[in-house]
């Protein structure tokens, strides 16, 4: 299963167990839960429900009718221990409950009884509950269900995939093709499951983003929607930081929104890693460097709030197509860049791992400055190395290299070494003249 192994072998690893086990499996809508458990009850026993938001009752009922067409010889039982019991007697072994925020919220019986059954239980059992929000799993679940929480044994997490995950996913596609997958699906493996890899770039955003039938589309807005009450706020500071006003005050002269009112906004963002705050490296010459930045790091809500929601209004008057050429193609390179970072990101982390750094990072960042950005840098006592990303229709140059030496001159930083990744390769002058603290990477050797 692929990117998703280490999870699949921790709950194949508990159920081999010989304890009774309780594990909560959670990440944002996309990011494959349901596949993964699927993937993880093959050739299983188990009991399945998906709970909606109800009242207390009807959430009771409902579970049990599921249950009873799953397993017809389980009837009437009076709570969900006794279901549990009627289960384990009909030697099903995992019970998976999707979205069970929404019974403890309607019933605060529900972990009681759970926490009971796995405690007593004599027989093995494997509860796997899932939810969808990363925020009320962190922040708010443990205070929902009291001591009960004592008997939850694991969370796991499942976040994007990296590139190294997208490629081996889509054997047959060109690296770049890989890259742009990511950067448009943001690495949710629920999405990426979408792209079809006999498709260009253009036709998968056609046909899943922009087409009133396809599978995403409107997905972002829905997601927004489902977490925050407040949507019209949202959306407005979203396609703010999606167009680059990325600090609180150019928020609030775009806006006229009061500082504290965005800074609330802007948390609640950031605790659904929606967004993140951004700081720069400081190598002691901060005059050149800007602070205080916000960006949306969710790579599928920043490709919806750049290129759709600005051009909304006109999504159904011209084609998928038309739309595309208009509004996204000529800015999608620079979209991808982020991406691009991230996955130099995890190359410089495979390269410490290794020892083939020349020495070991203590800091781990990137420089903001006022007339450009350093997108890497890794400091220690020895000095340090930076990394470089290039997106774009051309092949880095040595003006490239040149407004490159000018940021980490402003910065203060003089790197020992210097990694280039670039999705569109290097002039045939600059790989003859380059230094030779620098080393060139194509997107296709990563």
């Amino acid at each position: 299963m692929v990117g998703r192994e280490e999870q699949l072998k921790q709950l194949t690893d508990f159920f081999n167990s010989d304890r009774n086990n309780l594990t909560v499996l959670y990440g944002r809508h996309g990011s494959g839960k349901t596949t993964l458990i699927n993937r993880f009850t093959e050739g299983k026993k188990a009991a399945y429900f998906n709970a909606l938001p109800s009242v207390d009752f009807e959430l009771f009922n409902n579970f049990k009718y599921c249950i009873c067409n799953q397993y017809p010889g389980i009837y009437d039982s009076a709570d969900y221990e006794a279901v549990f019991r009627q289960l384990v007697k009909n030697d099903v072994r995992i019970i998976v409950i999707e979205n069970f925020q929404n019974i403890v919220k309607a019933d605060s019986s529900f972990m009681a009884d759970v926490a009971h059954f796995v405690k007593n239980s004599e027989t093995k059992v494997m509860f796997v509950f899932s939810c969808p929000s990363v925020q009320w799993i962190e922040n708010t679940m443990v205070r929902s269900v009291g001591a009960a929480a004592l008997m939850i044994n694991a969370f796991i997490k499942l976040k994007q995939l990296n590139y190294a995950s997208v490629v081996n996913l889509f054997p047959d596609m060109d690296a770049r093709t890989c890259l742009y997958a990511c950067a448009v699906t943001g690495g949710y493996a629920g999405y990426l499951k979408l792209w079809n890899d006999k498709l260009d770039i253009k036709d998968n955003i056609c046909n899943l983003l922009l087409e009133k039938t396809g599978a995403l589309n409107n997905e972002a807005a829905n997601f927004v929607g489902e977490e925050f009450r407040e949507t019209s706020v949202y959306n407005t500071i979203l396609a703010c930081l999606a167009a680059g006003k990325n600090k609180l005050n150019e928020i609030h002269e775009y806006t006229g929104f009061g500082r504290d009112k965005i800074s609330v906004y802007l948390n609640n963002l950031i605790e659904r890693e929606i967004v993140e705050k951004i700081f720069s490296f400081d190598a002691g010459n901060n005059r050149n460097s800007r602070k205080g930045l916000y960006r949306i790091q969710d790579g599928f809500v920043y490709f919806w709030y750049k290129f759709i929601y600005p051009n909304y209004g006109i999504l159904e008057c011209v084609s998928p197509s038309d739309f595309y050429d208009r509004y996204i193609s000529e800015y999608l390179d620079e979209f991808a860049l982020e991406s691009l970072i991230d996955v130099s990101y995890e190359f410089f982390e495979i390269m410490s791992k290794m020892g083939r750094l020349s020495f070991p990072a203590e800091y781990k960042g990137r420089w903001y400055g006022k007339t450009g950005d350093i997108h890497i840098v890794y400091s220690g006592k020895e000095g340090n190395i930076i990394g470089q990303c290039h997106t774009g229709n051309r092949a880095f140059d040595m003006a490239d290299y040149e407004k490159l030496s000018s940021n980490y001159s402003n910065a203060g930083v003089n790197p020992k070494q210097v990694y280039l990744f670039s999705t569109t390769g290097f002039t045939d002058e600059f790989m003859t003249k380059h230094d030779t603290m620098i080393t060139p990477i194509r997107i296709e050797d990563l």
